[in-house]
């Protein structure tokens, strides 16, 4: 896997890495390019980031959960981070959801930006079983779609622990929200966000900014400023 990093301080590393994972047709360029490193670095915050370059591809051929665990989780956890987050725009967070269904207990938690919320099939065996918590309820001996990071986002949701924290944020014009809205139900209220707008990088760099000053990483001081308490 392609990657880009930037650290806090050239010096040293810091405790907690942001791992970047772009949309669809998108490079982790892009992330530079849009002002999301830029954005982090503007507030101070203690982290160092990895923008990693995933594929449709890794999807449809099943790679992309073992790449991202043995060519950039686990070499920064024996690089001495304490943290590793997980943040993915629309493609990028269905990569993510797969890998934390499979790897949670390696990450302190994820951030999914307008995320692609699965197939439409599956998308409708969840509408007509009543809803995610129904429809998983049902044996199911499947795996390696999203029906896995599904039925985690349930098992997650019905046991209330969070042991690997879940945000999502979206417009609310987005082409995808409909099955967004599904997983933000199962997700704690004040771990979810909402700004006007569809699936573009203009709303997703307000996801973005909204999170780094309103969600864990945030600095105390910022928080403070902005009235935030979480999510």
């Amino acid at each position: 896997m392609r990657q880009i990093t930037d650290a806090f301080d050239s010096t040293r590393r810091a405790q907690t890495l942001l791992v970047l994972l772009p949309p669809a047709q998108a490079r982790p360029e892009d992330f530079l390019a849009q002002g999301f490193v830029a954005a982090v670095r503007a507030r101070g915050i203690r982290a160092d980031l990895t923008l990693v370059e995933t594929t449709y591809q890794q999807l449809m051929d099943k790679t992309g959960v073992s790449l991202l665990h043995e060519q950039v989780v686990l070499p920064a956890q024996a690089a001495g981070y304490a943290q590793v987050w997980l943040a993915g725009i629309s493609l990028g967070a269905f990569h993510a959801l797969y890998y934390a269904a499979e790897h949670a207990h390696h990450l302190a938690g994820v951030h999914l930006m307008a995320p692609y919320p699965g197939t439409s099939d599956v998308l409708a065996e969840i509408c007509t079983a009543g809803g995610p918590l129904a429809w998983a309820d049902a044996p199911y001996e499947g795996q390696g779609d999203e029906r896995a990071w599904w039925r985690w986002l349930c098992r997650e949701a019905q046991s209330g622990e969070w042991t690997t924290p879940v945000h999502l944020s979206t417009g609310s014009e987005d082409r995808f929200v409909r099955g967004q809205r599904l997983m933000a139900d199962l997700l704690p209220a004040a771990q979810v966000r909402t700004v006007p707008g569809g699936h573009a990088w203009p709303v997703w760099q307000a996801l973005w900014q909204q999170w780094l000053d309103h969600g864990p990483l945030a600095l105390p001081a910022v928080r403070a400023q902005t009235g935030a308490s979480g999510g």
